[in-house]
């Protein structure tokens, strides 16, 4: 008696889908929000003129801050600034036309 012709199959290898390329900063704003100025991460940690009221407002919010909050980006209307609080936590501010709102 003969043996059936028997194949087994193997799928093929399956290719790692290549990682979407990381978008800048710049990339993902609006045009109305693009970067005027933004500290270069070497630079010493940079006060903006609205960093002592997002301090206040990072105390009324239960974060004691760790030092004094960073302006991360500036654009025409709008300014970020990053608050670490001693609790580990980090809180990001936006302010437009001086008017801060907790952004996370």
């Amino acid at each position: 008696m003969m043996q059936p012709n028997v194949r087994s199959y193997t799928p093929p290898p399956r290719s790692a889908a290549p990682a979407p390329a990381p978008v800048s900063l710049s990339e993902s704003l609006s045009p109305s929000e693009q970067i005027v100025d933004m500290p270069q991460a070497s630079a010493a940690p940079k006060r903006g003129e609205l960093s002592d009221v997002v301090e206040r407002m990072a105390r009324r919010n239960a974060c004691a801050p760790a030092a004094n909050a960073t302006l991360i980006a500036k654009t025409s209307a709008v300014e970020t600034y990053q608050v670490s609080c001693q609790d580990g936590q980090q809180q990001l501010y936006k302010c437009e036309l001086r008017q801060c709102r907790l952004m996370n």
